[in-house]
């Protein structure tokens, strides 16, 4: 199985304003990722704005983000469709692309039952050949994958090698891990949560701030490996102002004009996303300089 550990970046889609993506300033961010030793990368995740791209430019961030992270680390592919028939057709051209991994969101807007998950899941396993994770989101979608729905789905499947949970349910997370922490990648995908899930078992996380701080998570993970949670924990301490800046409109709206701060532009974010307003780049910029980011 594809081991996951560590801090998985899910990185924004540098854009152009015609929403193309822009090769230039992906390649920069990518490599701006890899010299901070992040683990993974994720592309494509609600942070990369999948819903706002066509096909075409879902495919051509898919081929470039492969190309340019060259195997140096794996690169998992966000996949945001609800229909059976469109999610499989991504997913195999992520596997013939070249990519590592699928993080397949949970069906929305149709509120399917936990059986009604089980059937997507074990019909996308039949399907394709590439391992698979869960992307549960319930505060998105309005769905939420159960502990015990994910357990069954980690015995009965081929592909599946993980989870992104992004429940805001403690409670829950520590249940996944309990139950299948030792079989397959759970990982966080709540900032507030991650250094305490890691600290119970999880391993790692899927953090969108990790475009602007990515040393930090890193240092983070590897204080929580060496058995060292507190010290995480301060650290954490120090950015939870900062994250909240960054999650204080829509993502990825702040966090866009964060990278541009630092001199790592990824251009605007795609209608119906707003620019960030005054008042949240104003907190955002407060926050950066009193951890000396700018």
């Amino acid at each position: 199985m594809i081991d996951l550990s560590g801090i998985m970046t899910a990185i924004v889609t540098p854009l152009n304003p015609d929403r193309t993506v822009n090769e230039e300033q992906l390649e920069k961010l990518i490599e701006f990722q890899l010299a901070n030793k992040v683990h993974s990368i994720l592309a494509l995740g609600g942070t990369g704005e999948y819903t706002a791209l066509t096909v075409a430019e879902r495919r051509r961030a898919v081929d470039l983000t492969v190309k340019c992270v060259n195997k140096r680390v794996p690169v998992v592919i966000g996949n945001l469709e609800t229909g059976i028939g469109e999610s499989t057709a991504f997913c195999q051209y992520c596997q013939q692309a070249g990519a590592d991994a699928v993080l397949v969101m949970t069906p929305y807007y149709v509120h399917p039952s936990q059986q009604g998950l089980i059937d997507f899941y074990m019909a996308l396993d039949q399907a394709v050949d590439i391992p698979l994770l869960v992307y549960n989101i319930p505060y998105r979608t309005c769905v939420n994958m159960t502990a015990e729905t994910l357990e069954y789905l980690c015995g009965a499947m081929k592909h599946l090698v993980g989870i992104k949970e992004c429940n805001n349910s403690p409670a829950q997370a520590i249940d996944m891990i309990r139950r299948v922490g030792d079989k397959i990648n759970v990982l966080s995908g709540e900032e507030f949560l991650s250094v305490m899930l890691m600290a119970l078992g999880a391993k790692g996380a899927v953090m969108a701030s990790a475009n602007l701080v990515p040393a930090a998570w890193v240092k983070m993970y590897d204080l929580v490996k060496a058995h060292q949670a507190q010290e995480a924990l301060d650290i954490m301490a120090d950015y939870t102002e900062l994250i909240a800046a960054m999650f204080a409109e829509t993502n990825p709206g702040p966090l866009k004009y964060g990278m541009e701060l630092i001199g790592v532009p990824c251009g605007p974010t795609a209608i119906p996303l707003t620019p960030v307003s005054q008042p949240a780049a104003q907190r955002l910029e407060k926050a950066m300089k009193a951890l000396n980011l700018i």
